[in-house]
């Protein structure tokens, strides 16, 4: 199953409608987790991965050829993103709480956060991060030290919400393993590393 096909819901803060409150009316739940470390967070990809695999279609494609193909285009742009998140991260430290999976056996995925996660590998003196946590009635007993998150409001003040700020959210439906599969907003904080794909494919490029 593809979650990134589940509708993506946008609205500028606040808003009158309860995302959170809405998805644990059924069996998901939510919890914020201040320190979670790192090494308990699985990930697909690591960063030596992503160069490899950048390196790989430059020496058999070329530059253009490797941009030629848009399923690239995310990737390269992450590529760029990397060095300058990296920097930001160094300076501010991790501004945003990630979303991270509960995986049913003591790890977890992150949803919002993977590509912090590679950047921390090169960061080796931060070891927890902040984060919701997105699991199900049946391990809510197994967060029970952990704060609940049962609205919107409370999702917002963690996240130090601001007026007329873009906030996304991917919900999932009840067949699904979490209520969330994504979450974004337009912090200040981060607006100076956050440039358009577009820009990071002509940097590239160039």
């Amino acid at each position: 199953m593809n979650y990134w096909d589940y509708p993506l819901i946008t609205f500028d803060w606040p808003t009158q409608d309860d995302i959170i409150a809405d998805i644990i009316r059924g069996k998901h739940r939510f919890f914020y987790d201040p320190a979670m470390t790192l090494d308990s967070i699985k990930t697909n990809q690591h960063l030596d991965d992503m160069i490899s695999w950048a390196n790989n279609w430059l020496i058999t494609d070329g530059v253009d050829g490797f941009l030629d193909d848009q399923r690239n285009h995310y990737d390269i742009a992450n590529l760029v993103k990397l060095n300058m998140w990296i920097d930001d991260i160094r300076k501010q430290g991790i501004v945003k709480p990630w979303l991270c999976l509960d995986q049913n056996d003591g790890t977890f995925i992150a949803a919002t956060g993977d590509s912090r996660l590679r950047c921390l590998e090169v960061i080796p003196e931060i070891k927890t991060i902040s984060t919701f946590i997105a699991t199900d009635i049946h391990r809510a007993d197994l967060y029970h030290d952990l704060e609940p998150i049962t609205s919107l409001a409370r999702w917002g003040e963690i996240c130090q919400a601001e007026q007329k700020q873009q906030w996304m959210f991917r919900p999932l439906d009840e067949s699904c393993p979490w209520g969330l599969y994504w979450y974004e907003y337009a912090s200040p904080l981060t607006r100076n590393v956050t440039p358009s794909t577009d820009w990071c494919l002509n940097v590239f490029r160039n």
